[in-house]
C-alpha cells in the first residue's frame, strides 16, 4: 500500500473519533454548517389552487359593492355642492338659462338648434327647437367661457340700450305661446303686476304694450320679445337693411356702446364671427359722404338688428303721431 492510503484511513479514524466524542447538539450544529444550501423555490410553489377572491362569501361581495357605490355617490354629491358654491360666489358663472336665452335671441347664431355640434352644448336648451327647457330655466347656464364673456359684454353694453319698438297684443300672445317660459306659472320671479296682466289677459285690450310700466311688462320680457320677433318675423328685412353712413353715425350718437372701439377686438367666438377689426372701419377715414351706403361687410348682425328696430320705432311713431296744427 502506498502512503496516501494510510493518510485517508487516519483521517476517517479521526472523524469517527471526533463524532464519538460530540454530544447531540454539537452534531446538529455540524450538520447544519456542512449541509448543502437549500434549493430555490420554483414557480409552482407560488401557484394557489383556489383564488382568494373566488373563495369570498357572497355577503362580502355585496358589502364591497355597496361601499363602492356609496363612495361614488358621495363624491358626486360633494362635486355638485362645490360647483353650486362656486356658482353662487362667482358672478361670471351666476347666469341663469332664462337670462342667457334673452342674450341668444340677440345672437341667434349661438342658439343650440343652430350649432354644428350639439352634444354637451347648452344642456338647458333643446337641440331640435329654439326654446330653453322650462324646468331648467332658473338653473345656472352651462356654456363655454368665451360665450359667457360675450353674454356679459352684451349685458353690460347693449342690453341697457334697448330701442323701444311697438308691441302689439296679437304678437305678444303668439310670443307667450312660442316661449312658454315667460308665462307666469313658469316664472316664479315674475312681478305681481305682470302676473295679473297675463293671467287676466288684460294685454289683449292694449294696442301697444310698450307703453306699460316696467312692473307690468319687465324689461327682460321686452328684450326677449324683440329678439324673438327679429328672429321669426323680421329676419329678411334686417338682412336687407342698408343704412347710409349718415344713419350709422347718428345711431352711434344715440347708442354709443355700439361703437367700434368696444367691439373691434372681438372677432370670433365659438367659431362664429362677432365683429373684428373691419367693424365700422370706414369711420376711421376723414370725411365720408353721409349719403353713401355703409359697406355691408363692416356691419354686424346685432348692429343691423338694432338699427332696424330703431328705424321701425321712429317710423311707427311718425305714422301714429297727430298732425301738427298750422
Amino acid at each position: 500500500m502506498d502512503s496516501s492510503h494510510y493518510v485517508q484511513r487516519a483521517i476517517l479514524q479521526f472523524v469517527e473519533l471526533m463524532d464519538f466524542n460530540m454530544n447531540k447538539d454539537q452534531r446538529d450544529l455540524r450538520d447544519k454548517m456542512f449541509s448543502p444550501p437549500p434549493q430555490p423555490l420554483s414557480e409552482k410553489d407560488f401557484i394557489q389552487n383556489k383564488p382568494v377572491l373566488k373563495s369570498l362569501p357572497f355577503w362580502t361581495w355585496l358589502f364591497m359593492a355597496a361601499a363602492l357605490l356609496a363612495i361614488v355617490l358621495g363624491m358626486y354629491s360633494w362635486y355638485g355642492e362645490l360647483i353650486q358654491k362656486e356658482d353662487s360666489t362667482a358672478p361670471f358663472l351666476a347666469v341663469t338659462n332664462r337670462e342667457f336665452s334673452v342674450f341668444l335671441w340677440q345672437f341667434p347664431q349661438y342658439i343650440k338648434v343652430n350649432a354644428g355640434k350639439k352634444m354637451g352644448y347648452l344642456p338647458g336648451f333643446y337641440g331640435d327647437k329654439e326654446n330653453l327647457i322650462v324646468q331648467e330655466a332658473e338653473k345656472n347656464v352651462s356654456a363655454p367661457p368665451d360665450l359667457l364673456f360675450l353674454y356679459h359684454t352684451w349685458n353690460r353694453l347693449l342690453a341697457p340700450e334697448y330701442a323701444k319698438h311697438p308691441i302689439s297684443s296679437a304678437e305678444f300672445e303668439e310670443f307667450l305661446q312660442r316661449l312658454p317660459e315667460w308665462i307666469p306659472s313658469n316664472w316664479k320671479a315674475a312681478p305681481p303686476e305682470y302676473v295679473a296682466l297675463v293671467n287676466s289677459e288684460g294685454y289683449k285690450k292694449i294696442d301697444n304694450l310698450e307703453t306699460l310700466t316696467n312692473d307690468e311688462l319687465p324689461r327682460i320680457v321686452r328684450i326677449a320679445f324683440q329678439g324673438w320677433r327679429n328672429y321669426y318675423k323680421a329676419g329678411p328685412q334686417i338682412n336687407a337693411f342698408a343704412p347710409t353712413i349718415g344713419q350709422v353715425k347718428k345711431f352711434l350718437e344715440n347708442y354709443p356702446n355700439y361703437a367700434r372701439n368696444y367691439w373691434r377686438n372681438i372677432a370670433e367666438i365659438a367659431g362664429q364671427p362677432v365683429a373684428g377689426l373691419n367693424y365700422l372701419s370706414l369711420l376711421l377715414i376723414g370725411m365720408p359722404n353721409p349719403g353713401d351706403k355703409f359697406p355691408n361687410d363692416q356691419l354686424t348682425s346685432f348692429l343691423k338688428a338694432a338699427m332696424y328696430n330703431e328705424d321701425q320705432a321712429v317710423t311707427t311713431v311718425t305714422k301714429t303721431s297727430p298732425p301738427t296744427q298750422g
